[in-house]
């Protein structure tokens, strides 16, 4: 039985994942987390030394000041570390970096201190550090205006707003059921490696993934028909965009009748 614990387990990543996770009862025992851990050491020390594994997911992606995301990652990243070394725990540590990591940006920078903290800890303490750089997430339940742009187009397509882009350029992405995959897949292997690239399952520009949410606003949310799915991508997407639509708002949609006009004499004299 592996013991894990999810730093940021009702995040958008840590709740796919702990509920994974779930699934697998015989394998594996999950540590609850909550966010006010990181205020008392104790706490965070009886947390940690319960664990086998740990998944750090807990961060800040966005906030109007940068300095205070990059600070606030990196003081989380501390106070894990702080705790790893006064419990001597050798467990295995996985944090999540992103491909920022080499962006001029705080965020980024924040990502990759908080990464190179883990390792260097492992280094000195006989435990393991995995950071995964990962690709732009997205899937069922993200935040709009915050974890990802499918988000945030998701939401004003099911809410009655207008979708604008800011910039069309190509974006790495990996669905998030594809990411969890990866993390219980790095679990059972029990694999020391000190950076793992995840590759994105998709690559596409902006307007491409606009042009198929509103494709499927048009034949789904208001015709109420199922749209074409042509690969694993838009599969993922279709069910990404459907769980942003407030079903006690919006069902039942009226069924519209299109009736051929040969039906009509078929019942009159057929």
């Amino acid at each position: 039985m592996i013991k894990i614990g999810i730093t940021g387990q009702n995040g958008f990543v840590g709740s796919h994942l702990y509920n994974t996770l779930g699934l697998f009862p015989k394998e594996f025992e999950r540590i609850d987390f909550h966010r006010d851990l990181f205020e008392n050491a104790e706490k965070l020390d009886d947390f940690v030394s319960k664990c086998d594994v740990i998944v750090h997911l807990a961060a800040l992606s966005r906030h109007e000041s940068e300095q205070i995301l990059h600070d606030t990652n990196i003081a989380l990243v501390t106070k894990l570390v702080s705790a790893l070394n006064r419990t001597k725990s050798k467990a295995h540590v996985l944090i999540s970096s992103s491909i920022q990591e080499n962006y001029d940006n705080l965020y980024g920078k924040s990502k990759k201190a908080g990464r190179e903290a883990l390792i260097n800890w492992a280094q000195h303490s006989g435990g393991k550090a995995t950071g995964l750089i990962i690709p732009n997430v997205f899937g069922a339940f993200g935040k709009p205006f915050y974890n990802s742009f499918i988000a945030t187009f998701c939401y004003q397509l099911t809410h009655g707003g207008t979708p604008s882009i800011a910039n069309d350029g190509e974006v790495k992405m990996i669905y998030v059921q594809e990411l969890v995959d990866k993390f219980v897949e790095l679990i059972r292997s029990n694999e020391d490696v000190a950076e793992l690239i995840i590759e994105p399952t998709a690559i596409k520009k902006v307007s491409e993934v606009l042009v198929l949410l509103n494709g499927y606003k048009a034949k789904y949310f208001e015709g109420g028909e199922i749209p074409v799915i042509n690969n694993a991508f838009e599969h993922n997407l279709f069910n990404t965009y459907r769980t942003y639509i407030d079903h006690a708002e919006h069902f039942p949609v009226k069924f519209t009748s299109h009736k051929d006009p040969r039906e009509l004499l078929w019942r009159l004299f057929g």
